[in-house]
């Protein structure tokens, strides 16, 4: 039975029929090539001996490698289905290669030589107004020898990518090379990476080992193996496995080819805690995911928690874990040996669940007084409790969002019980500065709120986690040995501290994924005053898959001027962040009304559509749910149908309407933003009651909510507005 590996590579877009004829080719050629009908044929001429070509139908062709080692089974290589002609001339003119320099596949096109003296390999012209004296990687520093000597590029390739005016043209010659590596050497340097990070980082350090008396079978074999090679090839091990390759295209390629660096936090192991940063599309996720997968097949009896910041974007997870892996062992039940994929409010519940009878002692050393385990959730009413015990208050701090930030922040995580601990606690990284006057006022409504709860028998999400972790960590109770965390930025100290006691401290207890620039919520939290140890264990990715470079330079551009802490408590900085894809500048809309902004879209959506893209990959994001409504009322009335989502999950057939909040954690190929009109976007709501010296945090989180809605683009971003435009907007 033949080996199948299958490669990326560009070829033509594939109908649903098309897609089923290959998937029953590629079946019927890993039980035999000798199968009638597959046609498995030589190709007279070929620049590689190993070409073939199979019959997927009268008119479509499949390009395939045939690898003979001399101990072992046949091995073949799929690069692709074309029409038959064109099927031909890609097998006579695709190479199969061990690039000389760092033992990488490489899948290359020769050029005949009487061809080549025509069109050789020529640079993009510039994009610039005038061409600068100096190319682009020469100003930089670097060196046409550093491509040919340290990443064994080939000399026309080289030479073209050294007459490159600037980051635009680079990226549209990168675009034309097959090697994925090679795309990401290029993009790395235009980034003015170091040569020895750009190395580690795609493991050209980590050379394949080959013997001196390997055949060439041998070598190109063992060269599929090298973590640059995997970038653009994969092994495909049933027929699960093939028919998601086939099926899913461009938007399920993250679950099967893996950059080098990714794959290293995927596979390795880490002596403790370990944080993973990265701008939005950078593949935190999606090493969250093979991470938990390589864990539950590493240990079977392994307790394994995926959890994020919401029971929405949980099921989102599963979800896509399933389609990871549809033979991944799930856990139902909190302590379970499998993967547990919750929300982590989820799991404070299912932690108060647990704790029986034990949790009204935690909860009275936590907050003071002790409830039934079937307390609702519910959250605080700030409102009433200040109406009632806020008369000592300036005006500026009778304010329910500066209360919910200092309970979050302050209150809960320190266990405060009692006057007297409020009044001696720090209160690092809180805005507003409190006195002891103002902090008795303070501490008379959060006991009113606590009296008020308690009468309710009710409690907070954050109640809730503070009182699990409490529980959790004075019983020595444990409910996992690995927990992985997705949107990290976004959570708050008492569920990191119920993330931390949930997991003995170990090898691999802790994996967090975060962005800094994507915190919508809350406030900065550092995370070792949590007990959460990361120093020295915190790496960034940089490169974007997502979003075209056009797109990322937008979206980063509303984050400038403005300062951003992580979880270690560092200035952090978006430099080094890249595309590895290019596309249409963003479209950017004034309009006069909301009606001639429906106008645009619908004409908009109505053009995508005709061009073949696919409806539920169009959305359109607001500021508000009222916005999202008249979104979809309006497009109704010009003849579009458009579904309005409340939660962050997959539709199929429909453009779809929502807040830029729920699109967290998505992707669409096109996305229009509304309404991003002064006196719109940030909504004056958001401030009401806000202390004057929260409002500069409150203008920050609005710029990360605006750099999360435009990197949810894939392709094309449009942005609109009525009258003048959002602030934000102007940098």
């Amino acid at each position: 039975m033949p080996a199948v590996t299958y490669a990326s590579l560009k070829q033509p877009k594939h109908d649903k029929d098309l897609k089923a004829k290959i998937f029953t080719f590629i079946d019927k050629l890993s039980e035999s090539d000798a199968t009638p009908g597959l046609h498995i044929e030589p190709i007279n001429g070929s620049a590689d001996p190993r070409a073939r070509t199979g019959r997927v139908d009268q008119f479509w062709r499949a390009v395939l490698f045939r690898i003979d080692p001399p101990n072992g089974e046949t091995h073949y290589v799929y690069a692709g289905t074309w029409p038959h002609d064109e099927g031909t001339e890609k097998a006579k003119k695709l190479t199969l290669h061990v690039n000389h320099v760092n033992g990488v596949l490489e899948l290359r096109e020769a050029v005949a030589a009487a061809e080549a003296s025509v069109k050789p390999v020529t640079a993009p012209v510039s994009t610039g107004e005038a061409k600068p004296a100096t190319p682009l990687l020469k100003e930089l520093g670097y060196f046409i020898t550093d491509l040919t000597e340290q990443f064994g590029f080939p000399e026309d390739v080289a030479e073209a990518a050294f007459e490159v005016a600037d980051e635009d043209a680079l990226l549209e010659l990168a675009d034309t090379l097959h090697a994925p590596w090679q795309q990401e050497v290029l993009l790395s340097m235009a980034a003015g990476e170091a040569l020895h990070v750009i190395r580690d980082q795609l493991g050209l350090d980590k050379p394949v080992e080959v013997e001196p008396e390997d055949d060439e079978a041998t070598r190109v074999l063992k060269a599929l193996e090298h973590p640059a090679s995997r970038m653009q090839f994969t092994y495909i091990e049933n027929n699960e496995e093939l028919r998601r390759i086939i099926e899913d295209g461009d938007f399920g390629a993250w679950r099967i080819f893996l950059h080098p660096e990714q794959r290293t936090y995927v596979e390795k192991d880490y002596s403790g805690s370990f944080r993973l940063s990265g701008g939005a599309g950078t593949g935190k996720t999606v090493v969250l995911l093979h991470r938990a997968r390589r864990l539950a097949r590493a240990n079977p009896r392994a307790r394994v928690i995926l959890t994020t910041f919401t029971r929405a974007l949980a099921d989102n997870l599963r979800r896509d874990l399933e389609r990871l892996d549809a033979g991944i062992p799930f856990a139902e039940r909190l302590g379970d040996a499998g993967v547990l994929v919750r929300g982590v409010d989820q799991l404070a519940a299912e932690v108060r669940m647990r704790a029986g009878d034990e949790f009204g002692p935690s909860a009275l050393a936590t907050i003071g007084s002790t409830r039934e385990k079937t307390a609702k959730p519910e959250e605080p009413d700030w409102s009433a409790a200040i109406t009632q015990a806020g008369s000592a208050l300036p005006i500026s701090l009778q304010s329910t969002s500066f209360f919910d930030d200092e309970y979050a922040q302050v209150v809960l995580p320190a266990g405060i019980v009692d006057a007297d601990a409020f009044f001696t606690v720090r209160r690092p990284g809180r805005g507003v500065a409190l006195d002891r006057g103002r902090r008795a006022a303070v501490w008379a409504v959060i006991e009113q709120m606590r009296k008020d709860q308690r009468i309710a028998n009710a409690l907070g999400y954050g109640e809730i986690a503070a009182i699990g972790a409490h529980w959790l960590a004075s019983s020595g109770t444990t409910f996992a040995d690995h927990v992985l965390v997705d949107e990290g930025q976004d959570l708050e100290p008492a569920k990191w501290k119920l993330l931390r006691a949930i997991v003995a401290e170990g090898p691999n207890d802790l994996f967090i994924a975060d962005d800094s620039h994507q915190r919508i919520y809350g406030r900065p939290t550092v995370l070792k005053h949590y007990g959460i140890q990361i120093q020295g264990r915190s790496r960034r990715l940089t490169l974007n898959y997502r979003t075209t470079l056009e797109n990322l330079r937008y979206a980063l551009g509303v984050l400038a001027g403005e300062e951003y802490e992580d979880a270690e408590g560092l200035k952090v900085t978006t430099k080094g962040y890249r595309s590895a894809r290019s596309g249409p500048k963003p479209k950017k809309r004034a309009t006069k009304s909301d009606a001639e902004q429906l106008d645009m879209i619908a004409e908009d959506i109505s053009r995508w559509i005709d061009d073949g893209v696919r409806a539920e990959t169009i959305a359109v994001l607001t500021a508000s749910n009222t916005a999202a409504k008249k979104v979809q009322q309006g497009l109704a009335q010009r003849g579009i149908s458009v579904a309005l989502l409340t939660s962050p999950r997959v539709t199929g057939g429909q453009p779809v309407a929502m807040t830029m909040h729920t699109a967290k954690g998505m992707e669409f190929s096109r996305v229009v933003l509304f309404d991003m009109s002064d006196g719109s976007f940030p909504p004056p709501w958001a401030y009401k009651g806000v202390p004057e010296e929260d409002k500069p945090d409150k203008d920050k989180q609005f710029r990360s909510l605006l750099y999360v809605a435009a990197s949810r683009a894939r392709d094309e971003l449009v942005v609109m507005w009525k009258g003048a435009p959002s602030a934000l907007l102007l940098g």
